[in-house]
């Protein structure tokens, strides 16, 4: 065996330490003396250089992720985060080393299966909306990051939300009409309701008149009635609850709308309308409520005003990956 070649381990090793290079040239606490270990790190080995560069594109091409992937990688950071960051603490002492962990989960956001809603009949950016007339002169107001297919015939009307949120006004037409997603589907009994479906959670709002609501592990709700609500969160059905319509509705308007509400619901919310993640590196700042309506349409005005309410830090990856600390 050449005795040049690295081993499996010592690549592992030596990428993990470009990550946490790299990560740290992006960090305010890189200072001088970090400036002098990092030169000290390339002058080791030619190779080390060329993993930095690695790290470097790796970071780059979240750029190019959807937001479906994005929201996948934003809910894996948010699960792990918080016990990833408890062990590394003694170790690093900052919150810079979850840069390194982000890039692994990338590598596994990267190569998802999201196929689905790439044929999809009609698609939104980030920060996109698009109103859509049905054949059946139905309408469409489909919110940001989100996909759509139509699949009407003689017998029903069928739509199929790939992901992301829909308000629909359902025309008067004997042929039942119906919105299927992965997580449940939606029966019209009336005129408007919204539809959300987001990280595999299922939310369903009546506007007008009502709908019927049929859950993928077979639960039902038989007649959601205007101004109720009900979501499937994982494996759990929520109560049936009364909504302020003016305020879950406000998104039409490009406001966002937040009632005492954990600022880590306000920032997974942000971030579909502005890409990327915003991760919290505090579980007990995650849990505070927030209070307040935002401009969907300048979401990086939005991130800038919690973050002064607040007090917090920012800590910037890329555009594409925020973290808030105290």
């Amino acid at each position: 065996m050449n005795k040049n070649k690295l081993s499996k381990n010592s690549l592992d090793e030596q990428a993990k330490q470009a990550d946490h290079w790299f990560a740290m040239l992006h960090s305010p606490l890189f200072d001088r003396r970090q400036r002098r270990a990092l030169r000290h790190w390339l002058a080791e080995n030619p190779a080390n250089r060329i993993a930095l560069q690695k790290s470097q594109a790796f970071w780059q091409k979240m750029d190019a992720l959807n937001p479906a992937q994005i929201a996948l990688l934003e809910h894996r950071l948010a699960t792990v985060t918080p016990t990833h960051q408890a062990k590394a603490k003694p170790f690093f002492g900052n919150v810079w080393v979850m840069p390194a962990l982000a890039c692994c989960l990338l590598l596994l956001v990267s190569t998802g299966p999201f196929w689905q809603s790439y044929f999809a009949d009609y698609r939104t950016a980030t920060g996109e909306q698009r109103l859509i007339q049905l054949g059946d002169s139905s309408s469409v107001l489909l919110n940001t990051a989100s996909a759509l297919s139509v699949n009407f015939s003689p017998q029903r009307r069928s739509v199929t939300l790939h992901g992301g949120e829909a308000h629909f006004k359902v025309a008067q037409d004997p042929r039942p009409f119906e919105v299927v997603t992965e997580s449940g589907t939606v029966r019209a009994l009336g005129t408007a309701f919204d539809v959300k479906l987001w990280q595999g959670n299922l939310t369903v709002t009546v506007d007008q008149h009502a709908v019927r609501v049929t859950f993928r592990h077979g639960a039902t709700v038989g007649h959601l009635g205007e101004g109720e609500q009900v979501s499937l969160i994982g494996q759990q059905v929520s109560p049936i609850t009364t909504v302020n319509l003016r305020q879950a509705m406000a998104w039409q308007q490009r406001r966002l709308v937040f009632k005492d509400q954990p600022l880590q619901q306000v920032a997974a919310e942000l971030s579909r309308y502005r890409g990327g993640a915003i991760v919290i590196t505090d579980p007990t700042l995650a849990q505070h409520h927030v209070t307040g309506a935002f401009d969907s349409g300048d979401s990086e005005a939005t991130l800038h005003t919690i973050e002064k309410s607040l007090q917090l830090r920012e800590y910037r990856l890329t555009n594409k990956l925020v973290l808030l600390a105290r």
